[in-house]
């Protein structure tokens, strides 16, 4: 299902976190708020076979079932989870990505580079692939939570060939002009992003070289509201 970037970084991903097990405290849980039949098969389970519902008990059950710990010998598998859209019903990639980041401070060099290594392979498949498994602007808020270089991110959108990026680019630019939220930190890299033009540019150039095409007309609609973005932040200050 993965290009091989991706399934190599998949592979990273589990080799990195491998030494990492269920921490006892697993076998304990609310038992109003999880069946312990349901703790029982989730340990039962190997860590590749957890089924989406497993995964998605667990991440609503925040406070009841687990204290943390048990978050390095789940993170391949949540993370492969999100990417595939196994766990599109599940919440989203930033709810994952923002339990990582309160702990991953603490993690070895090793996990961390895994993590930030299976993030970029899974961007760039994102942009490379129309529809793709997750929205742009689903896998940029979790990139943000990380703290990552999101700014190393958005330069993709001119890196790489093809309608599909720039059809990303418009989801992006109309998820943040409606209000899509970011961390703070992340706000004014995409800010100034937006006012120095390039999303603009890329998508007038897409509209030109697609305009006999209903996606032309789409991404016309895009680069007029990239335009309009631009000049309202550049009249704030940005």
């Amino acid at each position: 299902m993965f290009p091989p970037d991706l399934e190599r970084a998949t592979d990273r991903l589990y080799a990195a976190f491998a030494h990492h097990r269920l921490p006892p405290g697993m076998a304990t849980a609310c038992d109003h708020c999880v069946d312990p039949a349901e703790v029982e098969e989730f340990l039962r389970t190997p860590l590749r076979d957890l089924a989406p519902d497993q995964l998605g008990v667990y991440l609503s059950n925040n406070g009841t079932w687990g204290d943390g710990t048990e978050l390095p010998h789940l993170v391949p598998r949540l993370l492969e989870g999100y990417a595939t859209g196994e766990m599109e019903h599940w919440w989203s990639p930033e709810t994952v990505a923002r339990r990582i980041e309160q702990r991953w401070r603490d993690w070895s060099p090793a996990e961390r580079s895994a993590v930030e290594v299976f993030f970029r392979a899974w961007w760039r498949w994102t942009l490379a692939s129309w529809p793709s498994t997750n929205p742009a602007w689903d896998v940029l808020e979790a990139v943000a939570e990380l703290d990552l270089d999101v700014g190393a991110y958005l330069a993709d959108f001119a890196k790489l060939p093809g309608e599909e990026p720039a059809r990303h680019l418009a989801e992006v630019v109309d998820s943040w002009t409606w209000g899509g939220r970011l961390p703070e930190g992340a706000k004014p890299v995409l800010s100034r992003w937006l006012v120095g033009g390039t999303p603009a540019q890329l998508l007038w150039g897409a509209a030109v070289a697609l305009a006999e095409s209903p996606v032309g007309e789409e991404l016309t609609k895009a680069a007029e509201l990239a335009d309009l973005l631009r000049d309202a932040l550049a009249e704030k200050g940005v």
